[in-house]
C-alpha cells in the first residue's frame, strides 16, 4: 500500500475534483434561485487560503480530496429550533428554508445533474480522441459454423461464412471493430447490412436474440490465420497458416478447431510451402491485426450518452444490491475509495506510458466512471444526501405543507448515523483488500 501511496493520491485528487464540481453544481442552482451560500470550498479541513465574493467566501481548503457548499440557513433553523416552532416560515430571505420545495428539489438535484452531464461531456471527449486501434477487415461467420468453439445455439441464417460486413444503410464500416461497436449501439434491433458475398452484394438483416447476458446476433470476426509476432524463429510475420494436420486453414477457428497436444502447421511463406511441428500445444505467435489512428467512430455524443447510461443503471444496481445486503452482487461493481483511487492512478499512468492520446482518453474516461458513481451514489433516499433532500422536498410539494424544523433535523441525524456506517462498510472492504485478500 505504501508503494502505491503516490497512484493512490493523484486518484483521491482525482475524485476530489469530481466532488467540488458535483458541489459546484449546487452553487450555481441555488444562486440562480436566491438562495445564499455562506460557503463554496475545494477540499474539506482547514482553509489554506479564502476570497470572500459579495455572498460567498471561496475557500481552498487542506485536504483536497472533496469539497461542499454551504448554503445559508443553519441560523434559521437553530432559532426555530430554540424558539419552539412548528415551521420555518420567519427564515430570512436568502435562506435555503425561504425557498420553495420545488427550488429545493433542484438545488439538490443539480449536483447528480451535474456530475452525469460532466460524465458525458467527458466520455464524447474521450470518444473523439484518435489512438492506435487493432483494425481486421469485416470478414465474419455465423457462430454456428464453429460450434466446438463458440458453445452457442444462436442461429444468424442471413449470414453465411465468408462475408464482409459493408455497411449498414448510411454508414459504411471501417473494419470489423468499426462494425462491432456500431452493432453494440444497437444492440436488441433487427440490423439491416450489406455484405460482399462471392463477389455480389447481398443486403440481408441480423436478428437479435436474447440472452441472459443481453442481446447476441450470432456472429464472430472471420480472421485469417496470418501470423504478426512470433516468439519463435520457425514462423515469420506475415507466414500464412494453410493447413493443420492437412485439413484446409480459412481463418484462425479452424486452428483452434482441430488443434490438439501436438500437431503440424503447413505455412506459406513468399509462394513457399513449409512445415512446422507443435509438440506442447503451444502458438508460439500472435495473429497479424492492422493498426489504424481512429477515435471511436460513430456519433460520439449518442455512444457517450448510452454508456453513461448504462454505467448509471449499473452503480444504481450494485448501490441497490449493497443495502439490501447483497453484498457479493454488489462488490462486483462496487470497491472501496482507496483501492478506487489506486486504480485510477495506476491505470492513469499506465496509459500515458503507452501515449499522450491513451493517456488523456483513459483518464477522461476515469473521471466519467468517478463522476457517474457520484452522481448514482448521491441519489440514494438517505437525508443527509442528494436523493434525501430530493425526496423530502417533494414530499413537502405534495403535501403542501413544510416539514417542523425538529423533524427535519431527526431525519438529518438518521441520515448522518447511515451515511457514517455507509462509509465504515466502504472503507472496511479497502481494509479487507489490502490486509486481509
Amino acid at each position: 500500500m505504501l508503494a502505491s501511496l503516490p497512484l493512490i493520491l493523484l486518484g483521491l485528487l482525482a475524485i476530489g475534483i469530481m466532488l467540488f464540481l458535483h458541489e459546484l453544481g449546487h452553487f450555481l442552482v441555488a444562486r440562480l434561485f436566491g438562495v445564499g451560500v455562506d460557503v463554496l470550498s475545494f477540499g474539506i479541513g482547514p482553509k489554506l487560503v479564502s476570497y470572500h465574493g459579495m455572498r460567498t467566501e471561496f475557500r481552498i481548503s487542506m485536504i483536497p480530496f472533496g469539497g461542499y457548499c454551504r448554503m445559508q440557513g443553519s441560523l434559521d433553523l437553530t432559532k426555530a429550533l430554540q424558539d419552539n416552532e412548528k415551521n420555518l416560515d420567519k427564515a430570512e430571505d436568502g435562506s435555503y428554508f425561504s425557498a420553495s420545495p420545488f427550488k429545493r428539489f433542484l438545488i439538490y438535484l443539480a449536483g447528480p445533474l451535474a456530475n452525469f452531464v460532466l460524465a458525458l461531456i467527458l466520455l464524447t471527449l474521450s470518444a473523439m480522441i484518435p489512438v492506435e486501434r487493432l483494425s481486421d477487415e469485416a470478414y465474419i461467420t455465423p457462430v454456428t459454423a464453429y460450434p466446438s468453439l463458440f458453445h452457442s445455439a444462436i442461429e444468424q441464417p442471413n449470414v453465411m461464412k465468408g462475408d464482409k460486413l459493408i455497411a449498414s444503410g448510411d454508414r459504411a464500416f471501417i473494419d470489423w471493430q468499426d462494425a462491432e461497436g456500431f452493432i453494440r449501439e444497437h444492440s436488441g434491433e433487427m440490423i439491416p447490412i450489406t455484405v460482399l458475398r462471392n463477389g455480389k452484394i447481398i443486403e440481408p438483416s441480423l436478428i437479435p436474440v436474447e440472452t441472459d447476458d443481453g442481446w447476441a446476433y450470432g456472429i464472430a470476426l472471420l480472421q485469417p490465420a496470418v501470423v504478426g509476432s512470433s516468439d519463435s524463429e520457425d514462423f515469420l510475420p506475415g507466414d500464412r497458416i494453410i493447413s493443420i494436420d492437412g485439413k484446409d486453414v480459412v481463418s484462425t477457428y479452424d486452428i483452434y478447431e482441430n488443434e490438439g497436444s501436438s500437431f503440424t502447421l503447413t505455412i506459406e511463406r513468399s509462394g513457399t510451402t513449409l512445415e512446422r511441428r507443435i509438440e506442447d500445444g503451444h502458438l508460439p505467435f500472435s495473429w497479424k491485426s492492422n493498426i489504424r489512428i481512429a477515435g471511436d467512430g460513430g456519433n460520439p455524443l449518442s455512444s457517450a450518452l448510452k454508456r453513461s447510461s448504462e454505467m448509471f443503471s449499473s452503480t444504481l444496481s450494485a448501490l441497490g444490491a449493497f443495502l439490501t445486503f447483497h453484498f457479493e452482487e454488489a462488490l462486483r461493481v462496487i470497491t472501496g475509495p482507496v483501492k478506487a483511487a489506486e486504480s485510477i492512478g495506476h491505470i492513469t499512468v499506465e496509459a500515458f506510458a503507452v501515449s499522450q492520446n491513451s493517456g488523456i482518453r483513459g483518464l477522461l474516461q476515469l473521471l466519467a466512471i468517478i463522476s457517474i458513481s457520484l452522481s448514482a451514489g448521491n441519489i440514494l433516499p438517505i437525508p443527509t444526501f442528494d436523493g434525501g433532500q430530493m425526496l423530502m422536498a417533494l414530499f413537502e410539494c405534495i403535501r403542501r405543507k413544510a416539514l417542523s424544523p425538529r423533524t427535519y433535523v431527526i431525519l438529518q441525524i438518521i441520515g448522518m448515523i447511515l451515511a457514517f456506517a455507509i462509509m465504515v462498510i466502504v472503507y472496511a472492504i479497502d481494509a479487507k483488500a489490502y490486509f486481509f485478500s
